[in-house]
């Protein structure tokens, strides 16, 4: 017998841990043993976005709830694939779970495809699992940077590219919502990397947050949603929204006005107040949806063309991950269950990088 942690579609603050019988392998399948999973403010916007973007989809739970997506290290322990081997580490996304069958497709030494028939429709990006011993940018020493902050990078990355091929829309100022995030953090890193011309960075986060996200040398200002007035709307500015609500939005577009040029809506750290505001002054919030960008910018740069530049970048930014970030590892499908539940709450605190170990 099995776990899950098993969440209310309704209602994401409700979530327990529920037995899960162990499922028979099929011919060509494989059984992944999940050891070790990242929990950020990242998994509560795919559940609160669990229905509308398809992130329930991936992990059907039997019992009609949601099967939180993670990103982790799981080792193949039972294999009907005559590709796979038994005590394989693999990298890829998982469920909060004990356990995942997959049909593996489209073998290499170094991946496979997750071809389970539910997934086929689902975003490439997330049916892809990585075999880390034919994986030349595996580090062992890194898996914790690897699972919490890689997910997060590659959509800091993919806006990233977004933004300076649309010359930040006109903008002067970028403002950064829930600035304290991992991958708010992630995008003001590589927006500092490469500064834009005249374009200046600025952070959006709470009076408790401010000293963190002060001390971390990326934004050029740091406003606090108390005193959302006090922005200087003397210029065009676009939004990077990150926190997703509605009413830290409405005062934006509403201060900002005709100098806003673009919002751009990326996650839903402030999920409980993350209906989408009416009426709103200036630009529709236009949601950032990165699977998509993603095949996008393979198709016009091919996939060596990708590597090289994502790995780069990524290498960069994962060296300094624990100047400002504090790893820490629980053990247990209880510890998965009590961090979920203080992300969900917003109690988690932005220095963290939590991981959970079975």
């Amino acid at each position: 017998m099995g776990w899950a942690l098993a969440i209310d579609k309704s209602d994401i603050a409700r979530a327990k841990l529920v037995d899960t019988p162990t499922q028979p392998l099929g011919d060509g399948q494989v059984r992944l043993t999940v050891k070790r999973f990242a929990l950020t403010a990242n998994n509560v916007t795919y559940a609160a976005f669990g229905d509308v973007m398809g992130y329930w989809a991936f992990f059907p739970g039997a019992d009609g709830t949601g099967r939180l997506p993670v990103w982790g290290f799981a080792q193949i322990d039972e294999s009907r694939c005559p590709d796979l081997q038994v005590g394989e580490r693999i990298y890829g996304y998982v469920p909060a779970a004990s356990e995942l069958v997959v049909t593996p497709g489209q073998v290499t030494a170094g991946a496979f495809i997750d071809e389970t028939p539910h997934r086929a429709g689902l975003p490439a990006a997330y049916n892809r699992y990585v075999r880390c011993a034919g994986d030349q940018g595996y580090d062992p020493a890194m898996e914790a940077e690897q699972m919490v902050l890689q997910p997060l990078f590659l959509t800091s990355f993919l806006l990233d590219r977004h933004i300076r091929n649309e010359a930040a829309f006109g903008a002067q100022r970028i403002l950064l919502t829930s600035a304290s995030s991992k991958t708010a953090i992630a995008l003001a890193h590589l927006l500092a990397r490469t500064p834009m011309a005249g374009v200046t960075v600025e952070a959006l986060t709470s009076a408790g947050g401010r000293a963190f996200v002060e001390g971390l040398g990326l934004y050029d200002a740091v406003h606090t949603y108390d005193a959302i007035t006090d922005i200087p709307a003397d210029s065009p500015a676009m939004i990077v929204d990150f926190a997703g609500d509605s009413q830290v939005v409405t005062a934006l577009h509403t201060h900002l006005g005709e100098r806003l040029k673009a919002n751009i809506r990326v996650g839903g750290a402030h999920w409980e107040n993350s209906a989408p505001a009416k009426n709103l002054p200036g630009p529709a919030p236009s949601f950032f949806f990165a699977p998509s960008h993603l095949e996008t910018l393979i198709q016009d740069v091919g996939p060596r063309g990708f590597q090289n530049a994502h790995s780069g970048a990524w290498s960069d930014f994962a060296r300094g991950a624990k100047d400002w970030l504090n790893f820490q590892s629980k053990s247990g499908s209880h510890s998965a269950l009590t961090i979920y539940d203080s992300l969900v709450r917003g109690d988690a605190i932005a220095r963290d990088g939590l991981v959970i170990e079975l």
